[in-house]
């Protein structure tokens, strides 16, 4: 069976130079939190995977049919498909090193509606341990809510 939505990552064009939270609007680039020089190294070394990662966890997740229910949210057929990274937070924690990826959806929005007909739709805020003796991560889960 095909997916009902494809995902494409949208790169947002200005330089986030105060560090501040980012819509669409905007179109900053992600506000980027880290404990140390080191771990931002870590994570841009490890950025793809991340990445890839959450896409796959959050297909998965938008997969199921009840999401195709006019009651609920999300709601697939309001999704664009389109999504960017809106921050990224890496941390030192209890012998690990938590990663937190907080990426917003695209949707579509009535006309006449206050906001634009394509906009900020879901946000997803996913987190990862990474151990470091085992050099492997693990998906901890994410919360979902209307941005």
């Amino acid at each position: 069976m095909e997916k009902p939505l494809k995902f494409k990552e949208i790169v947002m064009p200005y330089p986030n130079l105060e560090n501040r939270y980012t819509d669409y609007d905007r179109k900053l680039q992600p506000k980027m939190d880290f404990e140390s020089e080191n771990l931002k190294e870590f994570y841009l070394e490890h950025r793809q995977e991340l990445i890839e990662t959450v896409i796959r966890e959050c297909e998965e997740y938008l997969d199921a049919d009840d999401w195709m229910e006019e009651e609920t949210f999300p709601r697939i057929k309001d999704l664009t498909g389109e999504w960017y990274l809106a921050s990224v937070t890496v941390r030192n924690q209890e012998k690990k090193i938590r990663v937190q990826l907080y990426l917003h959806f695209l949707g579509y929005y009535p006309s006449g509606c206050a906001r634009k007909e394509v906009d900020d739709y879901l946000g997803m805020d996913a987190w990862f341990d990474y151990d470091p003796v085992q050099k492997v991560f693990s998906f901890d889960g994410f919360n979902t809510d209307a941005i």
